[in-house]
């Protein structure tokens, strides 16, 4: 992540462990990601476990990145709130 926005220049490290909260939402949201294709392949489409899992796993590995930087996107959001008139001072 880059270190301050580049339009209103809010720092995106304010204090050490500011993104811990992150990982719970990461955890969520992976959860119900991976969760409802592999329902649909095991309940509709009478995959195996076995190999629903190796599927499961390759999609985690494909969207980490992508749902890190998500889950820390949602975060923020949550917790600075955005103040217009701060980009033009």
């Amino acid at each position: 992540m880059h270190d301050r926005c580049e339009v209103c220049n809010e720092n995106f490290m304010p204090e050490p462990g500011f993104y811990f909260g992150a990982m719970f939402l990461s955890y969520i949201l992976s959860g119900w990601f991976l969760l409802v294709p592999a329902l649909v392949l095991v309940f509709t489409l009478d995959w195996e476990v076995g190999s629903t899992m190796v599927l499961v796993l390759a999609l985690a590995a494909l969207i980490y990145t992508k749902l890190l930087r998500l889950s820390r996107a949602i975060w923020i959001h949550i917790i600075v709130k955005y103040d217009k008139e701060a980009g033009e001072k």
